[in-house]
């Protein structure tokens, strides 16, 4: 069973299924994908790219990290994930 962390939400683990089957991808198309609005698909992605489960690319895509495929395969629990501090590259 994953091991989701208290900060995931119900959507972050369609959110990375999605993204390991299409690849890279825009928040827009994995939002219209998994039926949930855009915005909200930006903000979990953004959060999923902070942890290291996805990977942010040029143009606002964002793919699956070898994180977040161990994830997904029950390799992974969340709750062992730091986020990225910004203010380290201030």
């Amino acid at each position: 069973m994953r091991q989701r962390a208290e900060w995931m939400k119900p959507a972050d683990d369609a959110i990375l299924e999605y993204t390991r089957d299409a690849g890279e991808v825009p928040p827009a198309v994995i939002a219209r994908n998994i039926d949930i609005h855009r915005n909200y698909a930006g903000q979990r992605c953004l959060e999923l790219a902070e942890y290291g489960l996805l990977e942010k690319e040029e143009g606002g895509y964002y793919r699956l990290s070898d994180l977040g495929r161990e994830y997904l395969d029950e390799e992974l629990d969340a709750d062992e994930l730091e986020p990225d501090d910004p203010s380290d590259t201030a």
